[in-house]
C-alpha cells in the first residue's frame, strides 16, 4: 500500500494506557475505527491498568489487542504497549482522546524527513468541554496545559510551551529502541522526557498544527490543580534526567524564584507584626501589578470579562500547585 506520492505505507501501532475511562474510550476507539489509513496497516493496543468499571467491556467490542499490566501507571503501560507492538511506528494516544480521520496521515507524513524521531502537535479541549470555563483554559492560559502548535517547527531541544504530550505523539521504531524506550519511573513529564532522550540521540522533534487531536481536559477546579501538583513532582526527576535542557533551567529558575518570593513574604510579615510594614506593601505592589497585567492580558485575548478575572487566580494556584509539588517531591527524594 503506497500514499499519493508513491511512498510506501508504514505499519503503525496505536498504543493507548487505558484505567477507569468507560466514559470516553467508546469515542476514542470510534475514532480510530475511521481513521483514513489502510486497515491491515493499523493495530490497536490497549493497556489496562486495573480498570474496575466497563472499560474493558467496551474496548472488547473492537478489533484491538488488549494487555494488562500491574497499574504502574501511563508510561508502564505504554512500554508494555510497545514490547507487544510489531509496527515501524508507535503512535500514542490516551483514552480520553477523539482523533480526527487525517491524524495518521498527518503524522506518516511528517516523518518522510529522515532527521524527525518523533512528531506530535496540538492538544485541544474535546467539543463537549468548549463551554466549561475550566477546560478552556487550558486552551487559552498563559501557561500551557496542553501544547498547541501554531506553526510547523523541527527542533534540536526541549523548549518550555513547545513540548509535545502522550496523548498525541508519535516516535518510529528504531529511535525509541535508540534512546533505551520508556521510562517506567517518569510518573508525569514522560512525554518531555522523551522528547530530551530523542533529540540527545542526534535526531530532530517536530510539531506541527496538522497534527491534533481533542481531549476531554480537566473541567473543574479540583482536577486542574491535582494535575498540575503532580506535574511538579515530576518535574525534579526530568531535572536530574536532563539538566542542560532549556525547560529544565527555566525550572530551576522558576522554582528559585518562588522560594525566594516565600522568604521575602515571610519576612515582611514578621516585620509587619514588630511594626515595619515596607516589606508586605512593596511586595503586594508587585504581586497586585502583575495580577492587574494579568487581567489586561486575559481581556484582549478572550473579550471575556469573566475569564479575565477567573483566569488569573487559576494561574496562580498552578504556579503555587506546580512549585509545591516540586518541592515535595525533591524533599522525599525523588
Amino acid at each position: 500500500m503506497e500514499d499519493n506520492r508513491g511512498n510506501k505505507l508504514p505499519k503503525v501501532s496505536i498504543i493507548i494506557p487505558v484505567k477507569n475511562m468507560e466514559n470516553t474510550i467508546k469515542d476514542l476507539l470510534d475514532s480510530i475505527m475511521q481513521l483514513d489509513y489502510p486497515k491491515d496497516k493499523v493495530e490497536v493496543i490497549i493497556v489496562d491498568g486495573g480498570s474496575s468499571d466497563k472499560t474493558l467491556e467496551i474496548a472488547s467490542k473492537y478489533p484491538v489487542k488488549i494487555l494488562r499490566e500491574k497499574g504502574g501507571g501511563p508510561n508502564y503501560g505504554r512500554k508494555i504497549g510497545v514490547m507487544s507492538a510489531t509496527g515501524e511506528i508507535y503512535a500514542f494516544t490516551d483514552g480520553d482522546c477523539i482523533l480526527p480521520r487525517e491524524w495518521l496521515k498527518k503524522i506518516i507524513e511528517k516523518f518522510r524527513d529522515p532527521e524527525v524521531g518523533c512528531v506530535g502537535g496540538s492538544v485541544f479541549v474535546s467539543k463537549d468541554l468548549e463551554n466549561n470555563l475550566i477546560a478552556k483554559y487550558s486552551d487559552e492560559s498563559v501557561m500551557r496545559v496542553m501544547p498547541i502548535a501554531k506553526k510547523l517547527e523541527k527542533t534540536e531541544d526541549v523548549k518550555i510551551f513547545k513540548h509535545l504530550a502522550l496523548c498525541n505523539m508519535a516516535v518510529k521504531r528504531e529511535v525509541l529502541n535508540i534512546v533505551g524506550g520508556l521510562r517506567e519511573d517518569m510518573k508525569t513529564f514522560e512525554d518531555v522526557d522523551l522528547m530530551a532522550s530523542i533529540c540527545k540521540s542526534g535526531y530532530k522533534v517536530l510539531r506541527s498544527p496538522e497534527i491534533y487531536v481533542w481531549h476531554k481536559h480537566r473541567s473543574n477546579v479540583k482536577g486542574l490543580i491535582k494535575q498540575t501538583f503532580n506535574y511538579g513532582r515530576g518535574a525534579p526527576k526530568f531535572f536530574k534526567n536532563h539538566p542542560e535542557t532549556q525547560i529544565a533551567k527555566v525550572f530551576m529558575l522558576g522554582l528559585l524564584a518562588f522560594i525566594i518570593y516565600l522568604v521575602i513574604v515571610i519576612a515582611g510579615l514578621i516585620m509587619m507584626i514588630n511594626g515595619n510594614p515596607t516589606i508586605i506593601i512593596a511586595i503586594s505592589s508587585i504581586t497586585l501589578t502583575a495580577l492587574i497585567s494579568d487581567v489586561i492580558y486575559y481581556a484582549m485575548k478572550t473579550k471575556s470579562l469573566l475569564k479575565a478575572l477567573l483566569y488569573p487566580l487559576l494561574d496562580i494556584m498552578r504556579i503555587f500547585a506546580f512549585a509545591s509539588g516540586s518541592l515535595i517531591q525533591m524533599l522525599i527524594g525523588g
